[in-house]
């Protein structure tokens, strides 16, 4: 066969196998929207979709041209399978998000744009989450079946590709891929079939059940034989049944428990984030915004962690004491903080000095608090406004002109107030609780 067909049913392949990994995602809105008939024309309507716009990526070259001929075809495909407006909503939704992979196919390797780890990742709580959604509803209930059969498919599907690729990648030389022998592949091939054999037959066939476990109980009882020839000899005394002992009463119904209703809301709720981080991880997969919006996002979280938990680990992980830690005087450093609580309950217990009482200094400080305050009852503060600003929105801004130069003076530049200004300080003091 040659190569190129060979690489294009690859490719056309490898869309089949998305479709069955996001098949119960499929399926729900297939159930929800779409009539029976109507369903298998819309499966077979997404196949030919991706198909086409794969064909159309490889024979334009133009970006833009190729989505713009994707849509087109999303559209046209939609109308001609769907019989309802509500069934062409979401088909064409979903019908873009086919075709845009048909694209990616086209441009790239899949194991660049769906690595078979994030596959595994993505697809198996899809399946559990679906599975628990289709057992759970009526309407759904129905196509449980179908999810168990398809699921089933995908496991030894991507049971396959996941070992092939871990065959390619031990096969590797010096960074490029090399043929692996096929009498390898052949025999490798041979040991997975054989052991999902094994597991179907063992989980499905009750001959195989009932043989492997008469075999081990043959075993076990050989074992207890052969151990009871080494023990006591005398055989144990059983006790007679009483023949008036009187039937036991047939137990009363029970009602579900607690438990068990708190275990499903549980689940319910377990179910409803992994839909909400599946939904998160689809869109990271398809947009590259998203992709980064969401590893900044788990990096800002796994930072916060790091700095909750970060000093706790190193305490506990680490040998090394801190000799600060030795050193540390506990009686000096109670004795400075019942100082420093003595301090201020004297500070808010002691009784506030008369004005007359202050010094110059303490006088100056004293009435620049009280023309602050006066502006706070105006509701002209702010917590920006400078010694300047604050006596200048005051209405009594003429009063206080000599209130302003002594402030500098003593907070700017350190100087102190000369006796023969003690005077006009009384007499702003007596003008200010006149006008209270």
């Amino acid at each position: 066969m040659p190569v190129n067909i060979r690489n294009h049913l690859a490719s056309i392949f490898h869309g089949v196998v998305e479709f069955i990994g996001f098949f119960p995602v499929f399926l729900l809105v297939a159930v929800l929207f779409f009539d029976t008939p109507d369903r298998y024309f819309w499966y077979i309507a997404l196949l030919a979709l991706f198909v086409a716009c794969y064909f159309v990526r490889l024979l334009i070259k133009n970006r833009w041209n190729v989505l713009v001929i994707a849509i087109v075809l999303t559209i046209f495909t939609n109308m001609l399978v769907m019989t309802s407006v509500w069934s062409l909503i979401p088909g064409i939704l979903i019908g873009f998000v086919v075709s845009f992979r048909g694209i990616q196919h086209a441009e790239n390797e899949w194991e660049d744009i769906l690595p078979s780890r994030i596959f595994w990742a993505v697809s198996m709580p899809i399946y559990f989450v679906g599975y628990i959604l289709f057992i759970n509803l009526d309407t759904l209930a129905a196509y449980q079946s179908q999810i168990s059969y398809v699921g089933f498919l995908f496991i030894i599907i991507m049971l396959f590709i996941t070992n092939q690729e871990h065959l390619q990648k031990e096969s590797l030389a010096s960074g490029k891929k090399k043929k692996i022998g096929g009498e390898i592949t052949r025999l490798n091939r041979i040991y997975l079939v054989l052991t999902l054999f094994l597991v179907f037959a063992i989980t499905n066939f009750q001959v195989v059940q009932a043989a492997v476990y008469n075999g081990v109980r043959s075993m076990i009882e050989s074992v207890m034989w052969f151990a009871s020839l080494f023990g006591n000899d005398s055989e144990p005394i059983q006790d007679e049944p009483q023949a008036n002992e009187m039937p036991a009463f047939p137990q009363a119904e029970s009602e579900p428990s607690k438990f068990a209703g708190w275990t499903d809301q549980i689940m319910y709720i377990i179910g409803i984030v992994m839909a909400i981080c599946l939904v998160l991880l689809f869109l990271a997969l398809l947009f590259k915004k998203s992709r980064d919006l969401l590893k900044r996002i788990v990096r800002s979280l796994w930072a916060i962690i790091k700095n909750i938990t970060g000093k706790r680990d190193l305490a506990e992980t680490t040998d090394y004491q801190d000799e600060k830690e030795n050193l540390f005087d506990w009686r000096k450093w109670r004795k400075e903080n019942q100082e420093k609580i003595g301090e201020a309950f004297r500070r808010i217990t002691k009784s506030k000095p008369k004005f007359e009482q202050m010094t110059k200094e303490e006088k100056v400080r004293f009435l620049y608090r009280l023309v602050a305050l006066d502006l706070k009852k105006q509701e002209k503060w702010r917590a920006s406004l400078t010694a300047h600003e604050v006596l200048a929105l005051n209405e009594k801004d003429q009063l206080l002109k000599r209130l302003e130069n002594m402030y500098d003076d003593i907070r700017y530049g350190n100087k102190n107030i000369a006796q023969e200004d003690e005077q006009p300080l009384c007499e702003i003091w007596r003008k200010l609780k006149e006008q209270k």
